[in-house]
């Protein structure tokens, strides 16, 4: 249950809407706590005596002011949002929607409105007396600063919010964020060598999408209790099917309906992949915008060199991590699962820069010699992926390159590779 809530939490933070429905909810909250506290304590001896005029006064200025500022902040960001799925790749725009700051500041907006609005008819509906007036008031104060704390960070935070530049960089924290132990690890599971076991049961999932997490404390606990074996096909960012097995039981007479339905509880699948577990889509959403910078339309060899030196740096991480977990004992040894192979990270980095990339001296250079610092990283899967991708990417530049020095200086340098 608890794995099911913070999936679901993960889906839900980067909801653009969240914050501002949050804020219209406090905002209200704040409107009826001055009505009940004004009913409970009106007091005619308050310092501060503020009519009911003049608030409607104040909270009709902030509440056209904000709805402008608002519909305004909107269109920033889905300005931004356009731009960006322009610039990189469309699948970034959701970093500019679930932008923390972004939605701090509609926040505050839409909540000064609702607030004003909320204000407004209450004072007009109901009687507040001195107290309650003077609440409102005070919740207006809180209101207007938290407007100003969010409008100074917001300047500063929308010149950059579209920029390339500033997605490029979100793009590669997650991708370095994503590489955790417990990824890298298989979960705490050991290694499946992709055979099919003897004596074992299939298990299927239920609906079609991507799998976006899996409870492995669950399934462990699940084939304790049921003296078994799990064999796990799949991993984060996985399509999944209900033709294709995500699990295998041994023995399969450990099998029951009940079981069945505990193994597929414990995996969550959605439309699309979700970038905290799964490396390979963080990957691919850097080499894309790369492939986008060397489309003939944009001819942009610039951004496609920032992209590959980026992805070397996630590929240096990924070996240092697994080089950390690699002598750990599996927490869970009754699971085994899919693993993640290096020469699937490269190929997701590099190919599709090796090959629309084949045709630029300054890109087929800068490909070669990080794949030299790949091989260099101390990881034996890594280096020998490197050196396949390396003899790819030179029989691209051959048909590509139609002149002969640039063909000569790019096998000078593939020739390097460790």
């Amino acid at each position: 249950m608890l794995f099911r809530l913070k999936v679901f939490y993960n889906k839900l933070s980067n909801k653009l809407w969240l914050r501002p429905a949050l804020a219209g909810l406090f905002a209200i909250s704040m409107a009826v706590f001055a009505y009940y506290v004004g009913y409970a304590y009106n007091s005619s001896q308050l310092g501060l005596n503020i009519d009911e005029s003049s608030l409607v006064s104040l909270f009709s200025i902030f509440a056209s002011s904000m709805l402008s500022v608002a519909t305004f902040t909107v269109s920033a960001i889905v300005a931004a949002a356009s731009s960006v799925s322009n610039s990189t790749t469309y699948r970034a725009t959701q970093y500019v929607l679930g932008d923390k700051k972004a939605q701090l500041v509609l926040s505050a907006f839409i909540a000064a409105f609702i607030y004003s609005i909320i204000g407004i008819l209450s004072l007009k509906a109901f009687t507040y007396g001195h107290t309650g007036r003077f609440v409102l008031f005070l919740g207006l104060i809180v209101i207007v600063s938290f407007v100003l704390i969010a409008f100074i960070n917001w300047v500063d935070h929308a010149m950059t919010l579209g920029r390339q530049e500033s997605i490029l960089n979100r793009l590669t924290d997650v991708a370095l964020d994503s590489i955790t132990p417990e990824v890298v690890n298989g979960f705490g599971a050991t290694v499946w060598d992709e055979k099919i076991p003897e004596h074992s049961k299939a298990i299927y999932p239920r609906r079609y999408g991507y799998i976006v997490g899996l409870d492995a404390a669950s399934l462990q606990e699940i084939a304790e209790e049921a003296d078994c074996y799990l064999v796990i096909t799949t991993r984060p960012g996985e399509l999944s099917d209900p033709t294709q097995p995500i699990v295998y039981v041994t023995p399969s007479s450990a099998v029951t309906e009940e079981l069945v339905s505990e193994i597929q509880e414990s995996f969550v699948s959605a439309n699309r992949r979700y970038p905290e577990a799964d490396i390979r889509y963080n990957l691919i959403n850097l080499a894309e915008t790369a492939d986008r910078a060397l489309s003939s339309a944009v001819n942009d060899p610039g951004t496609a060199i920032n992209v590959i030196t980026r992805q070397t740096r996630i590929l240096a991480k990924w070996a240092e991590v697994q080089q950390q977990v690699a002598d750990e004992a599996p927490k869970y040894p009754r699971l085994s699962i899919l693993p993640t192979h290096a020469s699937e990270l490269v190929s997701d980095s590099f190919a599709p820069i090796a090959r629309d990339g084949a045709g630029v001296i300054e890109v087929g250079v800068r490909l070669q010699k990080a794949l030299q610092t790949v091989a260099r990283l101390g990881n034996s899967d890594l280096a020998a992926a490197a050196k396949d991708l390396s003899a790819v990417a030179m029989e691209f530049a051959n048909q590509a390159l139609v002149v002969e020095s640039q063909r000569q200086r790019l096998a000078k340098v593939a020739s390097q590779i460790a």
